[in-house]
């Protein structure tokens, strides 16, 4: 079942800010792990506040949306979930409620940059991430 909510707290808020850290983790091999380790108090804080779309079923979330505007903040699902539609259903449920949707993804992240293909984004530009001096594609969709 996809909630469709505007902030979060409790021990809901924990769960999904662990499912934020250990995909990135996971995901962004190439990005020193500490960056994310220390991003994650403030993670946590702009998810307590975001617009989120919350894959939840026998009790526990299993993937999330976070947006910020029409910006896609983060689409993480659980490393034991991955592959079963979630991430899908989750881009389906942003795009019911959005025209517009942009997000960035990094360029060595190639699973998630082939996703966004498969749901409809295109690229819009390359740009170098500072922070952590790698590139990110940005990306867009639009509904016809």
């Amino acid at each position: 079942m996809i909630t469709h909510t505007i902030g979060l707290s409790g021990p809901m808020l924990d769960e999904v800010a662990d499912i934020w850290l250990s995909s990135n983790l996971e995901a962004h091999a190439f990005i020193d792990p500490m960056y994310w380790k220390n991003y994650y108090d403030g993670a946590k804080k702009a998810i307590s506040k975001a617009e989120l779309f919350i894959f939840e079923s026998d009790g526990h979330v299993k993937g999330f949306l976070g947006m910020d505007g029409n910006y896609i903040a983060g689409l993480f699902v659980a490393a034991k979930f991955r592959d079963q539609g979630i991430g899908s259903q989750l881009i389906a449920a942003a795009k019911s409620t959005h025209s517009v949707l942009t997000l960035s993804v990094y360029e060595k992240n190639s699973r998630a940059y082939r996703f966004y293909i498969q749901q409809g984004f295109h690229e819009i530009s390359h740009d170098l991430d500072e922070v952590t001096d790698e590139f990110a594609v940005r990306m867009k969709w639009e509904r016809d």
